[in-house]
């Protein structure tokens, strides 16, 4: 019997995007269009994207099941659903940090009156070249010692080690 691929419309993605790269693609398209035009192949980055969040929420899952102790007198239900709130705990600190990023016009970054013009400015720039590095149209290596450092901070450590910029993966490359 031959094998059938099943394939969605090109805007949509293939069957081989989880949840995690449908939601990712979908809110993409409607707040990052500017950013879904650079990508030269949506099906494999949206794929990798949503494997790389599974993994994630998975790893951070079990860390806290791990490190939290047992409840005394819990009942089978009451600890279900304490595990439960842990992984959408988890997810939901995943997909803020690598999925549900702003939109392409930053409106939230303009209009933060926290920020001045100059830190607006550095924000997009480092989204910008963020993207860049996750979409895998630049490296590390293509930017100076100060501009990694202003990559890396406060960026989220899952992002840091996704786009290279790890302690490990820039002394690998001989960039630290």
């Amino acid at each position: 019997m031959p094998l059938i691929v099943l394939r969605c419309p090109p805007d949509l993605g293939s069957v081989d995007v989880n949840q995690y790269g449908r939601l990712a693609q979908q809110h993409w398209q409607e707040l990052r269009p500017g950013s879904i035009a650079q990508l030269d192949d949506l099906e494999t980055f949206f794929t990798q994207l949503g494997n790389d969040v599974q993994d994630e929420v998975r790893a951070r899952w079990t860390a806290q099941r791990l490190g939290t102790p047992t409840v005394a007198g819990e009942s089978y239900l009451e600890r279900a659903g304490r595990l439960r709130q842990m992984r959408h705990e988890a997810e939901a600190d995943v997909l803020r940090e690598l999925v549900l990023l702003p939109a392409d016009d930053d409106a939230d970054l303009t209009d933060d009156p926290h920020l001045n013009e100059a830190q607006v400015v550095q924000e997009q720039w480092r989204e910008h070249h963020l993207h860049e590095l996750l979409a895998g149209r630049s490296a590390p290596g293509d930017f100076s010692a100060a501009e990694r450092e202003r990559l890396r901070a406060g960026a989220p450590a899952r992002l840091v080690e996704l786009t290279g910029l790890s302690d490990e993966a820039l002394r690998r490359q001989g960039l630290l």
